[in-house]
Parts: C-alpha cells; structure tokens; sequence
C-alpha cells in the first residue's frame, strides 16, 4: 500500500498541485513559456478574415461599438474581394451604424453555426447578415464544413463556452456530434476536441456514461485551467457582455441607388473585354478560358450542409437574432447546369420563409434572366451587385430615413 501510494497518488496529486499553482503565478508561466503579448488591435476593424485564435478578435465578436451598433457580414470568400462598394466598406463610410466583415473560402454554415453558439448570449438582437454560396451545396462543399476550416474558426477557448455553455441541449447535441466526427482528422486533437468526442461516447449507454464522465470532468477542470494561464499570461481576459444592444440610429443620406448601380455596372463590363460572359479579362484568361462547368447536385436529404443551415436557422431564431440572408448567384454561362441546384436553392428559401427571415435572393438559373456583371468571375460579385447588396441591408436594418 505504501509503495502504491508513493508511487502514484504521491506523484499525481503533486501534480495537481503544480498545475494550480501555474494556473495562478503569472511570472511564472511567461518565465516557462515565453508568450508574447498580443500586440494591440485597433478597437474596430472593418474586415478579418478569421480570428487568428486571438482573444481581442473573438472579443469583438457580435459586440456593438462604443458609439454605434455594428452590423456583422459573415460569409466565405466573397468577402476577400475589397472593393468601395462591398457593406464593411460602403456602409462604414457613409452610416454611423458599421459592418464588420469576417470571413474566407470554406467558412460555411457549421462554422457559423459553432461561432455563434459559442457566443450565444451575444446573439439577442445581433444584426448579423449571412452570405449564403451556392458553392456551398453542392460537390465536395455539400459534405459540409472541413475539419480544417473548422479548427480555423472555432478555437479552444469558443469549443469551452460551448462545452460549459447553458445551451438547449439539441444544439449542443448537433455540435458534439458533429465535431466527433472531425476527430478522425486530427492525429493529435486538443483537449477540448477530446472532451467533444469523450461527450459522443458517454452518450451510448450508461456503462459508457459511467466511464467517461469523470475523464470528461477532469478534462473540463484541465482545459479551463489551460485557459485561464493563456489568458493571464497574455494580459487579456475575454469581456463579459452587458447582455444590451444599442440602438440602430437613422441617418438622413441621399444616396442616388440607381447612378451607383448604374456606373458600377459599366466599371465592370469594361474589364470584359476577351469574353461573352462578363467575367474580369485577367481571370477569364487564367482560370476559364471558355471551359464550362457543371454544379454536382445533391438532394437535400444527404446534403449535410443543407442540414447545418437548418440548425443556423433555428439557433438564430431561438435566440431572437435580428438576421437576414444573401443568396448568391452563379455565372450561368459557365455553369452550364444551374436548373439542376434550384430545387436547393428553392428549399433554402422556404426554409428562410419558414423563420420569417428576410433574404436577397440574386439566384438566377434562365440565361434570358441572368444580367452580366453581377459577378467579376464565376461566383464573386461586382460592386453593381453588392450596391444590391448595400441598399437590401440599409433598407431591412433601417439605417437612412
């Protein structure tokens, strides 16, 4: 019994004892392991394309300004094209109330949908605006968020909120499912990862609920732990919220809509010049050269990003978001078969319809209907599109009187 003792409760409660004392020796822990600090932020970006896994970034997240509230554009790689006319730019400039941008290629619904609930008690009222991609649903992209992109977005410490979040418990059932799965992916998971499949597993039956809930008590007690060191460490403790918004205020702007589009609309077919199809000559020339493709369809019963829009959906409107929805097109002479997704595109609008949300649908299938110079390519629009775009979030957020 003694030579049990010494050998491993000795040991194993000296080193819980260690880790609470690192836990709260700041010295010490930027002695051991030498974190930088964050350099300082500015306290309002316009765009970012993730978080950086950076505390100040994820604490910017869903908050209103000091003086304004903001507007949050998420989406995917349509945000990466920096134009005048693109909301974080337009909006910013000439409304009190902001738009922040936040997003790259593959940030899809299920990453959305672990940010926000990450951060749910931040959603009450949030003005958030969701680009939605054809792109999405269909190929490869229908299987939903990749492992990759999710990690890129939804670091250790949003995984904890969610992990000790009061949450309703089908959300937080879709997401332990859903990331249990990703552990395939990861030759060496983090700790909260573990926790999220250790979840998966208790909730076989019983014997497994008894095995695994004191290995997930320990892990949760670690990680907070873990977070706590990074957070001292790099002197910047993630901010409660004040669980209020502030108002949206009216501007009295005249802005000529019409000219905007108008002008926007000839910029961009004089950069069509060496094609038919309105796309920008220097991506013509280098990615379509008058290859055509077509969209792989997926019914929406196997289609799981399908799926992980309708959990956003009803996460956003269980937590009364103030939301609204960007249906994107495609260049129709390049995707030859676009008919095939409008039965996804239409199910997606009902289900938009069905939560009461308003969308911008620029989804066009008929070659007679479909107007150049909506997009620069084959999926990213032009500023005449996104001056739509503008006057759809000014109108449905009230922003001018």
């Amino acid at each position: 019994m003694r030579k049990l003792f010494f050998l491993y409760f000795l040991p194993l409660a000296l080193s819980l004892c260690s880790i609470y004392l690192l836990a709260h020796n700041v010295k010490m822990n930027t002695f051991l392991f030498g974190v930088k600090q964050e350099e300082a932020l500015a306290d309002y970006f316009r765009y970012i394309p993730n978080y950086s896994h950076r505390i100040a970034y994820e604490n910017q997240f869903l908050r209103s300004n000091d003086s304004s509230e903001t507007i949050y554009l998420l989406g995917s790689s349509e945000l990466t094209n920096n134009t005048d006319g693109i909301p974080y730019n337009f909006i910013t400039t000439h409304f009190r109330t902001k738009v922040k941008g936040l997003g790259h290629a593959g940030n899809q619904c299920f990453s959305i949908y672990s940010q926000l609930l990450a951060n749910e008690e931040r959603l009450k009222d949030a003005p958030i605006v969701i680009i939605l991609s054809p792109g999405w649903f269909h190929a490869d992209a229908a299987n939903g968020t990749s492992s990759e992109v999710f990690l890129e977005y939804n670091s250790e410490r949003f995984m904890n909120n969610i992990i000790r979040n009061d949450s309703s418990k089908a959300f937080t059932d879709y997401e332990i499912k859903s990331i249990s799965g990703f552990n395939k992916s990861y030759s060496n998971p983090n700790l909260a990862l573990k926790i999220f499949k250790f979840k998966h597993l208790s909730s076989k039956d019983i014997l497994h609920t008894i095995f695994y809930e004191p290995i997930i008590a320990f892990d949760k007690y670690l990680l907070q732990i873990k977070l706590d060191i990074s957070n001292k460490v790099e002197n910047n403790e993630p901010k409660k919220v004040n669980g209020f918004r502030k108002m949206i205020v009216q501007d009295s702007i005249k802005i000529n809509w019409d000219s905007l589009e108008v002008i926007s609309k000839e910029a961009t077919l004089a950069n069509a010049t060496n094609n038919d199809w309105g796309i920008k000559d220097s991506y013509y020339s280098q990615y379509v050269n008058g290859v055509t493709r077509k969209v792989i369809f997926y019914d929406t019963s196997r289609n799981q990003e399908f799926k992980d829009l309708k959990m956003l959906l009803n996460l956003l409107k269980t937590n009364h978001a103030n939301a609204s929805f960007i249906i994107m097109p495609l260049n129709i002479y390049c995707y030859t078969n676009l008919k095939e997704l409008t039965p996804t595109i239409n199910s997606m609008q009902n289900e938009l319809n069905t939560y009461g949300y308003k969308c911008l649908n620029l989804w066009v299938d008929d070659p007679a209907k479909y107007e150049k110079g909506m997009l620069v390519d084959v999926m990213h629009l032009s500023d005449y599109a996104w001056y739509k775009v503008d006057k759809f979030i000014v109108d449905t957020y009230h922003l001018n009187q």
